[in-house]
């Protein structure tokens, strides 16, 4: 609304017409229905300047808090200041479980973190291994379909359980694996459900720089000799199922981090921070 009044009220070269003035009126009312704070001064257009810039309206300077006490620098909208409510409210309530701080080593993993990425890595004899993972969309909800909720308990715990990829390098060769957490859907009638945590979704080796060309084998397909095997070459380098629940604990705390974080951010835009 605000501009399409702008756009009748000035023409295209940046300078007045006469019925210009007449439409002040009118923009006046259209930024009030948009805020909650005062409608902001119109500046004069200066005649001592040619440029096209100089004719345009100076709206309040976002450096100037509402008058309405919302905390919001500048013109805001009645959805803005209920959207800034409404995350004050959350942010004190995230904040109320939040874990602390990551810490720097997993068992003989040492633990770094780069925005939503995670990165553990440990030597073993002659072998560097790394363990890299995301945490973004691996949030769900915990339910192991035997406890029933309590009467002041709406939902389960959020966990993140991420795939991640587990790199065994030694001098210029790599072995890969691609690992992902086992859910109770993924299990099979009959099967114990505290077998494995984890499991091998696809395994590679290669020789310098991996590709798109490079092969790569469904853990699906592997002999169940060749993956019990390889899943003890994992356990014995300090990749086992007390690992990945420890893993699974650190990423749904971090996870829950970034997420407050966002929370803010999100924010301090909306209140022109």
């Amino acid at each position: 609304m605000l501009r399409g009044a702008l756009n009748r009220g000035w023409v295209s070269s940046g300078c007045l017409k006469g019925r210009v003035m007449s439409l002040n009126t009118p923009i006046i009312r259209n930024l009030a229905l948009v805020s909650c704070c005062s409608p902001p001064s119109l500046g004069r257009p200066s005649s001592s300047s040619s440029s096209s810039s100089s004719c345009l309206p100076r709206l309040a300077t976002s450096s100037k808090l509402c008058s309405c006490g919302c905390g919001i620098h500048g013109i805001h909208t009645r959805g803005d200041r209920e959207l800034v409510e409404f995350l004050q409210e959350e942010i004190v309530a995230e904040k109320k479980t939040l874990q602390a701080n990551l810490p720097a080593h997993l068992g003989d993993f040492t633990v770094k973190g780069t925005s939503a990425e995670l990165t553990l890595s440990r030597s073993f004899h002659d072998e560097k291994i790394t363990i890299t993972l995301n945490v973004n969309h691996t949030v769900d909800q915990e339910d192991d379909g035997t406890a029933e909720l309590n009467q002041d308990q709406t939902e389960g715990v959020l966990k993140s359980r991420p795939s991640f990829e587990v790199d065994v390098v030694i001098g210029s060769k790599t072995l890969s694996f691609t690992c992902s957490f086992v859910g109770p859907v993924d299990l099979q009638g009959g099967q114990e459900a505290a077998e494995d945590v984890f499991g091998i979704n696809e395994l590679t080796v290669y020789e310098g720089e991996w590709s798109e060309a490079t092969y790569c084998v469904s853990g699906d397909i592997l002999d169940g000799m060749m993956y019990d095997l390889l899943m003890n070459m994992l356990e014995e380098r300090g990749i086992t199922n007390e690992f990945a629940e420890q893993l699974s604990t650190i990423c749904s705390e971090y996870e829950h981090s970034l997420y407050v974080g966002l929370l803010q951010r999100l924010q301090d835009f909306v209140k022109r921070k």
